[in-house]
């Protein structure tokens, strides 16, 4: 985290943490043409464990986002620790793992927001179905959402070695990096378009064009993940910095300008 702050990261949101520390099989991690497939779930260490280095990101003075799942319970707990502990800028909630319909994952938003007094972000999962309808319900509870988690489960293997590259049973996995770029930029768009809360855009962003889009696309802030394992931390400066030569090469002062530009394009066509 210390390391992306120093490339150029405007702000961190940490690995997500449960009640129960994963237990995940290795390897976890497989690089998959330009992305990543992962067999993760979430960190095999305790939410204490973190609270010193929480604190340490704190004091370098950037917005620190913790992120935790998964339960009703689960998030109600750790919640009001982290709050009472760290007090981070915002807590994003994971429901990767909660569900497919619609009530359980409100569920989990409930118990977070009657536990915290702080901002609180839902992680919406690209498998989620009537994702109109859950940002228009879960809008009454959160202060942002946050799309897309990784795609999947996906398989990757080379023909010429043609075995388990995952640790998982099959060798499924979640497909992260460019390739899941058009499904976010469309669910941030559809999120956006439906309710007024901030979307952060998560999903194949590695320059300044890419984040250009999501922005377009109605997003107020991006995350970048795969980019920054595949190429180094200094990709967060780079990325900001492409966006600003952009911004100002098209004579816009600001992202903002350009937020929602595609949407409105779409509905004066419309």
């Amino acid at each position: 985290m210390i390391a992306a702050i120093r490339g150029g990261a405007g702000g961190i949101v940490a690995k997500t943490v449960s009640v129960i520390p994963a237990k995940d099989p290795r390897p976890t991690i497989r690089k998959c043409g330009a992305g990543l497939l992962n067999c993760e779930t979430w960190s095999e260490a305790s939410a204490e464990s973190f609270l010193d280095a929480y604190r340490a990101i704190k004091r370098e003075g950037v917005p620190l986002i913790v992120s935790i799942g998964y339960s009703p319970d689960d998030v109600a707990r750790l919640g009001k620790m982290l709050e009472r502990e760290v007090a981070p800028d915002a807590i994003e909630f994971s429901t990767h793992y909660v569900g497919k319909s619609l009530d359980p994952l409100l569920e989990v938003a409930r118990a977070l927001r009657e536990s915290v007094q702080i901002p609180i972000w839902m992680k919406v999962s690209p498998s989620t179905p009537n994702i109109e309808e859950l940002a228009i319900r879960a809008a009454s509870y959160v202060d942002a959402f946050v799309a897309i988690n990784s795609v999947g489960p996906a398989l990757d293997f080379d023909i010429e070695t043609p075995h388990a590259t995952l640790g998982s049973n099959n060798s499924f996995g979640w497909l992260s990096g460019p390739a899941i770029r058009p499904i976010a930029l469309r669910i941030v768009s559809q999120i956006a378009s439906v309710q007024p809360k901030p979307v952060i855009g998560v999903g194949g962003i590695a320059s300044g064009a890419d984040a250009i889009q999501f922005f377009m696309a109605g997003a107020s802030l991006v995350q970048v993940c795969t980019a920054a394992i595949l190429k180094g931390a200094s990709v967060y400066g780079a990325i900001a910095d492409d966006m600003k030569t952009w911004l100002e090469k098209h004579g816009y002062a600001s992202a903002e300008d350009i937020r929602g530009l595609f949407l409105k394009n779409l509905n004066n066509a419309n």
